[in-house]
């Protein structure tokens, strides 16, 4: 099995376990406009986030030449495979599987992959139903693609074997920063912006109209997708969210799974090289990138998208996706460091 291969010592510091725990201290505490206990912590959250010290890597982070050829990217596991186990034992965030959809299974390399919407899935599949060597034109989203590669459909009520128990089975998921994440939702399924029609223009018109809005409006500013995301999770609970923004960490029970990687989607392609590397794997173009003409906003990066949204908005965001920022190592948006050292200065 691909944890073997893994070493045992991690080198990722102690520090790392202990922001981020306090960090789900924090955010659990209902931050009001006033940043409340945030503040009343900010010169721990301030030193440890701005430490030198050995982080796990984020959506924000841009690897260098070394890293990314690091023990051919053993080092980046290492320090993931770390914070994921440390935050699952703080935090007892173990237990029943919540889902098995987002899961699929390749019989011949005998890996496992739980890639959740918006996380680069689509061209996650794409590479499965190649190693399938499914042939032909049809969507990867498709139910003959499913019935393919889906874990249960491929294993059936062995499924539960591979998840639990050290079968011989690599098991592998992908992570995307939950803020990212979203503003690719956004993009994709609200038209950054723009008049949307057909089943999300429906979705939105529902939401709408549940809280007494114009239904006639059929845009959707970024903060108003925000508190819409925000209102669903807390009114509904997080498991009724749409599954294209519902957090990963519900979708591929990370603390109850044992996976022996977890991929994040900005280094997808370093990632997966790593696994066709070390196992000899062929048959895949893991360059072959699928969903690549959705427009973009030219020179915008995520963190654009949260600038003019009002802080007490995103601490509810970040308080609802807590466990995907604490079980894979995400880091604070650097407005609310920006926040926190103004408050530490006018202290």
């Amino acid at each position: 099995m691909i944890g073997r291969r893994v070493p045992r010592l991690f080198k990722l510091t102690a520090g790392v376990g202990g922001i981020l725990a306090l960090f789900l201290f924090v955010m659990d505490r209902n931050l009001d406009t006033r940043l409340g206990p945030l503040i009343y912590y900010k010169s721990i959250i301030i030193r440890q986030q701005t430490s030198a010290s050995p982080e796990p890597y984020s959506s924000t982070t841009t690897l260098s030449s070394d890293e990314v050829n690091d023990d051919n990217g053993a080092q980046r596991f290492i320090d993931r495979k770390e914070v994921q186990t440390r935050m699952c034992q703080e935090l007892n965030l173990g237990g029943k599987i919540k889902t098995k959809e987002f899961m699929y299974y390749n019989r011949r390399h005998k890996l496992l992959v739980c890639a959740p919407p918006k996380t680069g899935c689509s061209s996650i599949k794409r590479h499965l139903l190649q190693l399938a060597e499914i042939k032909g034109k049809f969507q990867v989203h498709s139910r003959k693609a499913r019935k393919a590669i889906a874990a249960k459909q491929v294993l059936g009520k062995y499924l539960n074997k591979v998840l639990k128990s050290p079968s011989p089975a690599t098991r592998v998921m992908v992570a995307r920063h939950p803020l990212d994440r979203l503003v690719s939702g956004y993009r994709e399924k609200f038209k950054n912006g723009a008049p949307v029609s057909g089943m999300w223009g429906n979705y939105l018109k529902k939401y709408r109209k549940s809280r007494g809005f114009d239904i006639r409006n059929r845009t959707l500013p970024f903060p108003d997708f925000l508190e819409m995301i925000a209102y669903k999770m807390e009114t509904k609970g997080r498991n009724s969210l749409d599954r294209h923004f519902r957090p990963t960490s519900l979708l591929c029970s990370p603390c109850s799974v044992q996976y022996d990687y977890i991929f994040h989607t900005d280094t997808l392609t370093e990632d997966l090289k790593y696994i066709v590397d070390e196992y000899n794997i062929t048959g895949i173009n893991i360059y072959a990138r699928m969903n690549s003409k959705v427009k973009k906003s030219k020179g915008l990066t995520y963190e654009d998208y949260y600038k003019d949204v009002p802080l007490s908005l995103i601490s509810r965001i970040y308080a609802l996706f807590k466990e995907d920022f604490l079980v894979y190592g995400f880091k604070l948006l650097p407005s609310m460091l920006s926040v926190l050292q103004n408050a530490t200065e006018t202290s």
